[in-house]
């Protein structure tokens, strides 16, 4: 087969589609979801501006590409120039590989967070034993050798790859819409146009990628339209992508704000007659296989052609540059992000570096080639250090900036229900330059139906702008957390304020209010020391806290929330509060709350454990949670710390029977009594034991009350 690195317009748009399918895409209907709130059901709107939006990006950047080719065209006969050079001829070479190597890093950070999706997703789905650095491996691997055989063998690859995966996709989506429920998308259209709008423009990240068509014109013929082909391929995939968000929301409905992958999840929901595949979602999945390794092979074969013409490589000269990228991409993907870290980055990404690439590089790319024609020398400098000048200053204004003294900075927020059914809301706001004389003046508190309607108060009632952002702790009263309606309400409002952060800790008091107030002798001001607890786990006596708002609103059917009050302005821990329902059903005692804290990671580091009155405090430990096949629960805890006495095995053992004593009595309670899986056992037993699930997923609430769960403690003296 010839091989003149050329490809057609058809396999560019058949690769712009494959690449918009990418790991983006899983998430994309959640995300909506959480975004919107109480109008969930619009989501599928958030896909549909995405894709005009992204139509207009391709036409700027096709745009771009044509109006540089052709300012520097040498020649009908001479070879198309590289990204690198024609920004060199028109922007300086200086200028041309700092943007080189600032797009280069752009895609292997982007490109080693999509990995990291991915491989968290297979990690979930097919291979939880697996290491994940061999999963990461292996995938580069792949897509290293494809993308170093050029971009030929990627095209064609990419032509028999859309229609392994289209074709099954379409089957399965059409199989979905026979049972789907189409009255979840209603009512249409609720949305208000400014929500609408921030949501759009901050899921731009779906859309990453599209930069690479800056570095595409080399392998295209010349004379063939660009902007019509690109556009139309950028909306099949918009519509696709719409089409999958929409059947997403019909067939979860408002649940699918709680799905972490709810495109794969759907498809194990779909009932094909007389299939016989047990893991309809797997199956999805291996389709969407084809998708990442087309956006990889992307990034790294663009990733390739950027390392080669910045270090010049003479000898296998766009095999070093992918093996370089790769070995970047790999890096990046093994760092320990958490999901939410993770889009967080790629949000970040794209708000700076993917907005350069998207929009100010095409522009500054087509004024640069409309210089190059007006003149020669000095004219053509003086023209273009002008007009340089001109975007530089249009795009670095600070017109929406606010003044760090013209902020009120909120350190935690009380929500609680009044006697009359309204909202009661109490922000800790830190006044600068204040004396502790005045530090009541830092605690402000106003009523309203709805929280939205409080905080309006509150904010008429400062001076200042009040600013989320550096919000550490939310306190949720007792009595508002005995109504569901009030529940909900503080889930949708707190999800909805993009200042606060999902990740922020939780706690639950009798008043919210007293809470903040309270400021212990030698603490500067009152709220900014309830903030910190979590910073500073001694201060209530080393035992860490298992709740932040994301897991409170993902969990709300069995969440359990730590509760403290006030003892003469001492803050002391007394338990926790359980919910279940999105209604208060008891409490936990706070050795029963430790007993539950030995179950979650790291719950208990720093806490003191007593047995035959040698306490030990506790440095670390570690749980494992084992399903056997009769459904035995095995929770094994394997607790390290030191006693400051002499060691005596026998001390280890009775160290052992006492933690194995607290688990027992507060997972009865659970289990018993308030009827709540706590731990999530049915989504452990989905991860690790798939077919087993299956089998009891159905049925599982009365199962979880006749599970016969057994704690297996080792401490480690040391």
């Amino acid at each position: 087969m010839a091989s003149n690195e050329k490809i057609t317009m058809r396999q560019l748009q058949i690769l712009i589609i494959l690449g918009a399918m990418g790991t983006g895409v899983i998430v994309l209907p959640r995300r909506a979801a959480n975004l919107l709130g109480s109008t969930w059901q619009d989501g599928w709107l958030i896909a549909l501006g995405l894709t005009v939006v992204a139509m207009i990006i391709g036409a700027l950047i096709c745009f771009a590409i044509k109006a540089v080719a052709k300012a520097t065209a040498e020649g009908e006969d001479t070879p198309p120039k590289t990204f690198i050079e024609s920004t060199g001829i028109l922007l300086t070479k200086p200028l041309a590989y700092f943007i080189g190597v600032a797009l280069w890093a752009k895609l292997v950070l982007a490109a080693g967070l999509e990995m990291r999706v991915f491989m968290e997703i297979v990690r979930e789905i097919l291979l939880p034993n697996t290491p994940m650095p061999v999963v990461s491996a292996i995938m580069l691997a792949v897509c290293a050798y494809a993308a170093a055989k050029g971009i030929e063998t990627r095209a064609r690859v990419a032509e028999v790859l859309i229609l392994v995966m289209i074709l099954p996709s379409i089957f399965l989506f059409i199989c979905a819409a026979v049972d789907a429920n189409f009255s979840n998308l209603q009512p249409v259209l609720v949305t208000p146009p400014q929500t609408l709008i921030t949501s759009i423009l901050r899921l731009g990240f779906i859309f990453t990628g599209m930069e690479m068509l800056l570095l595409v014109s080399p392998f295209l013929p010349r004379k063939k339209p660009l902007v019509r082909p690109v556009v139309g391929a950028v909306a099949v995939a918009g519509g696709i992508i719409t089409l999958i968000t929409m059947a997403t929301i019909v067939a979860f409905g408002r649940g699918v704000a709680n799905e972490a992958w709810p495109v794969l999840r759907m498809m194990d929901m779909i009932n094909i007659p007389g299939s016989f595949i047990e893991r309809q979602e797997a199956l999805m999945f291996s389709f969407w296989i084809i998708t990442a390794f087309v956006l990889g092979n992307a990034m790294l074969f663009f990733g390739g052609i950027l390392a080669r013409d910045i270090l010049q490589f003479k000898k296998n000269r766009l095999l070093k540059g992918v093996l370089l990228t790769a070995v970047g991409v790999f890096a990046i993907s093994n760092i320990p992000f958490s999901q939410r870290e993770i889009y967080q980055y790629l949000d970040y990404l794209y708000l700076t570096t993917g907005v350069f690439f998207l929009i100010v590089l095409p522009i500054l790319l087509i004024i640069a080639a409309k210089i190059s024609t007006w003149g020669k020398g000095k004219l053509k400098t003086a023209a273009f250090t002008f007009i340089l000048a001109i975007v530089s200053f249009t795009f670095t204004a600070c017109w929406d900036r606010v003044e760090m003294e013209d902020r009120a900075f909120v350190v935690a927020m009380g929500i609680d229900k009044c006697e009359d059914d309204n909202y009661i809301v109490s922000l800790s706001v830190p006044i600068l330059g204040k004396s502790d004389e005045e530090a009541e003046q830092n605690i402000k508190t106003a009523e309203g139906e709805t929280i939205t309607e409080a905080l309006k108060k509150l904010d008429a009632k400062t001076d200042k702008q009040l600013y989320y952002g550096q919000a550490k702790l939310l306190i949720l009263g007792t009595d508002l957390l005995e109504s569901p309606r009030h529940i909900n309400g503080v889930i949708n409002v707190v999800s909805k304020m993009p200042q606060i952060c999902a990740s922020i800790y939780m706690l639950a008091a009798d008043d919210p209010t007293e809470i903040l107030e309270a400021k212990p002798p030698g603490e500067t001001l009152p709220g900014l020391y309830v903030s910190e607890l979590f910073s500073h786990k001694n201060k209530l006596g080393g035992t860490a806290f298992a709740l932040d708002f994301e897991g409170f609103s993902t969990e709300i059917n069995s969440a359990i929330i730590p509760q403290i009050c006030t003892n003469d302005d001492e803050l002391e821990l007394i338990g926790a509060v359980v919910v279940k329902d999105s209604n208060l059903v008891g409490k936990l005692t706070p050795e029963e709350l430790r007993g539950f804290l030995w179950c979650i990671p790291q719950g208990n580091d720093g806490a003191v454990v007593t047995a035959n009155q040698v306490p030990m405090k506790v440095e670390s430990h570690e749980v494992e949670i084992i399903f056997d096949e009769n459904l035995h629960v095995v929770i094994k805890v394997t607790a390290t710390g030191n006693t400051k006495e002499s060691t005596k095995t026998n001390q280890e053992h009775a160290l052992s029977a006492e933690i194995a004593s607290e688990i027992t009595h507060v997972l009865t309670k659970l289990q018993r009594e308030y009827k709540i899986d706590a731990l999530n056992l049915q989504d452990h037993l989905r991860k690790t034991n798939y077919p087993l699930y299956k089998a009891h997923t159905d049925n599982w609430q009365k199962i979880f009350e006749s599970l016969d769960i057994t704690p297996r403690v080792n401490v480690l003296v040391v």
